[in-house]
């Protein structure tokens, strides 16, 4: 053990729980502080799972709310972050207390005030839409195919009659999430602990074999249909990713067919009865949201953690990884150089200069499994990747990275088919896809 590392985990206080890393290709962390003997397990369903982290500080605050428009969040309370990162050894803590080194996340600060929030709201589920408003509510499909500027303002057209606060998913959310998860599962391999809706299907050659009128079934050959589970969401198109017979449909049952159709299976979906042409192409698309609903277990999965074909769900908030891409607000990169944002009234596009700020470091040159990640610490919250070298599923990050030289934004976590990817930085503000999606968040202003 790096002899740094070492001395960290003596001299760590009783009070405050973290994780160190010595930097080595193993993504596995080590338990400092008050979480040093503390174990995580993650439940399936109804089934429960010891976690110790269930009666600590902060985390046993956490909690589901339900707003006046009748979004659904998790309630994430106020607390104070501290990250080291110098050669050999990376240090991540929580403390419920403001300590010396340690500094309180941007999501917990009112930026036109300078107020401290009590708590951040962040979506239970991937963003959906109602009219023009972005929502967080179980039952309804993840919301695709907007860019970052329309989710952008799909979010802040809840802020009317009286209503503040309502932004998309930004950089200081999302890596204050990431810190609890790695302090929880002292790893920096998401995917190890819950593979999330990681392997679903995406392919046309997954096409209908019958023509049929107002069905509620598709039928595949055998084989393809077994790539499919009940639960799953499906759509169908003329292309893939088209949707153009439909968008968003749960898998209810899968039939064998027998007699002179013994090779093929129908899919047996939900909703309006449609028409399907043969050769129509079935893929799948981002689970409904709800999976995760019953899950006893303060995180853990819907049917699998480790299938990759299900929901999964960390301290209430359902699909923080795969299922659908995220867009992350607050970041704009120029040439691999990256610029945040602190307010998220001031959150554009395309933006390079003030009030957005340069980060100290470059992100890296290379696409694959990152091996590093930048460290500015005037902004310890934008860690993106510097380094592939070496990088693999299961060494360092642990999941890939997607980069180019223009001007784009970020997107982070990956959809259904990707069970490795992780941080995607070379999409322009434009960009659109059937799997790409957003998460909506409240700051009591």
């Amino acid at each position: 053990m790096n002899p740094t590392v070492k001395k960290l985990i003596l001299n760590s206080k009783s009070d405050v729980m973290g994780v160190a890393w010595d930097k080595t290709e193993s993504p596995s962390l080590i338990r400092t502080g008050a979480s040093k003997n503390f174990v995580a397990n993650v439940g399936v369903d109804a089934i429960p799972a010891y976690n110790s982290f269930d009666t600590a500080k902060i985390f046993s605050q956490i909690h589901t709310v339900t707003d006046t428009l009748g979004n659904i969040f998790s309630r994430i309370p106020k607390h104070y972050q501290r990250k080291i990162d110098l050669a050999g050894y990376k240090l991540w803590e929580v403390s419920e207390k403001h300590r010396a080194g340690f500094y309180l996340p941007e999501c917990f600060i009112n930026q036109a005030t300078g107020q401290e929030l009590p708590y951040i709201d962040v979506g239970r589920y991937p963003a959906s839409m109602v009219g023009t408003k972005l929502q967080s509510v179980s039952g309804a499909y993840p919301v695709i195919s907007k860019n970052i500027v329309q989710m952008r303002t799909a979010a802040q057209a809840n802020n009317v009659d009286g209503l503040s606060g309502y932004q998309q998913l930004d950089v200081h959310t999302l890596d204050m999430i990431l810190t609890l998860y790695y302090i929880v599962f002292a790893t920096l391999n998401y995917r190890s602990v819950m593979a999330g809706y990681s392997n679903g299907q995406y392919t046309a050659t997954h096409v209908a074999i019958k023509t049929e009128n107002a069905v509620n079934r598709i039928v595949l050959a055998n084989a393809f249909a077994a790539l499919y589970e009940v639960d799953q969401a499906i759509s169908v198109g003329t292309s893939l990713g088209g949707n153009q017979v439909f968008y968003g449909r749960t898998i209810t049952a899968k039939n064998a067919l027998s007699g002179d159709d013994a090779a093929y299976t129908e899919l047996v979906f939900d909703g309006a009865a449609v028409n399907i042409a043969a050769g129509n192409i079935v893929y799948n698309t981002g689970y409904k949201n709800g999976a995760t609903d019953n899950l006893v277990a303060s995180s853990g999965s819907h049917i699998s953690n480790t299938s990759g074909k299900h929901s999964m769900s960390f301290c209430g908030v359902e699909n923080l990884f795969n299922n659908v891409w995220q867009f992350v607000d607050g970041i704009n990169i120029n040439a691999r150089q990256t610029w945040v944002c602190k307010n998220a009234v001031d959150y554009a596009s395309n933006v390079f200069a003030s009030p957005y700020e340069q980060l100290s470091y470059i992100n890296g040159a290379a696409d694959g499994y990152i091996s590093a990640m930048g460290f500015d610490i005037t902004h310890p919250y934008a860690t993106l990747p510097t380094s592939v070298t070496g990088g693999a599923s299961n060494k360092f990050y642990s999941g890939y990275y997607y980069q180019s030289t223009g001007m784009y934004i970020a997107r982070f976590g990956g959809r259904w088919t990707d069970a490795a990817n992780l941080w995607g930085l070379r999409s322009g503000a434009s960009s659109t896809g059937v799997g790409i999606g957003g998460r909506l968040l409240k700051k009591p202003l």
